[in-house]
């Protein structure tokens, strides 16, 4: 596996990020997180990827249109998540970390390292220079993977009984692949992200993700 030649990268303070593989429970926790925040008196802006933003919202319709199944070449994706990305950080993050709120993204530039350089197998050297490009500074200070076993988050997608979308219809080994991408990241970076075991009671998950954010804010 290769190894980036250059793995410094900025960050931002007081942004966070929620990663894994579809099923993982992202967006229960991420409601649950930003309540406990909203609490303990922290002001949040909670943003999608990709989306956000009324051109980002577009640019998702896109990618994720089943009809586009095997029809969109996969540097045209990766492309199309930068730009979603990039309008997002202009439009919304930038503004809400200058006023000093606290930013959780569901999904942000490692899900692109993950899923385009894992599961479609594009150049992932080329995938970080971007994402540096894209985002300049402006990248999760902690990025918490949620991790599960891939047929244990099928199972719970089989459950919410909704037609998948272009990605989320992909075979198994896609994911497969996709979660090892996460695994890597978490390896490669350690200081910008954590695993959390996704296979556990919604509660304890949550005081795992709290505790890693308050250590951060402290």
């Amino acid at each position: 596996m290769e190894k980036m030649q250059n793995k410094k990268i900025q960050t931002r303070k007081r942004f966070f990020s929620l990663e894994g593989i579809d099923g993982s429970g992202k967006t229960t926790q991420m409601d649950l997180l930003q309540k406990a925040l909203e609490e303990k008196g922290f002001s949040c802006l909670r943003i999608r990827e990709p989306g956000g933003s009324m051109i980002s919202e577009r640019i998702r319709e896109l990618l994720l249109d089943s009809k586009f199944k095997g029809l969109m070449a996969d540097k045209a994706e990766l492309l199309l998540y930068n730009a979603a990305r990039a309008q997002i950080i202009e439009e919304c993050i930038k503004p809400a970390l200058d006023s000093g709120k606290i930013v959780l993204a569901d999904r942000f530039a490692w899900s692109t390292y993950a899923y385009q350089g894992f599961g479609r197998n594009l150049n992932k050297q080329m995938i970080f220079d971007l994402s540096v490009i894209t985002c300049g500074e402006f990248l999760p200070e902690l990025t918490i993977v949620l991790d599960i076993d891939v047929l244990k988050s099928r199972e719970r997608m089989a459950k919410e009984n909704k037609v998948p979308d272009r990605l989320e219809s992909e075979a198994l080994s896609f994911f497969e692949r996709v979660r090892q991408g996460y695994l890597n990241v978490v390896e490669e970076f350690p200081q910008h992200a954590v695993l959390v075991n996704a296979d556990q009671s919604q509660e304890k998950i949550h005081l795992e993700l709290l505790t890693h954010v308050l250590n951060r804010l402290n």
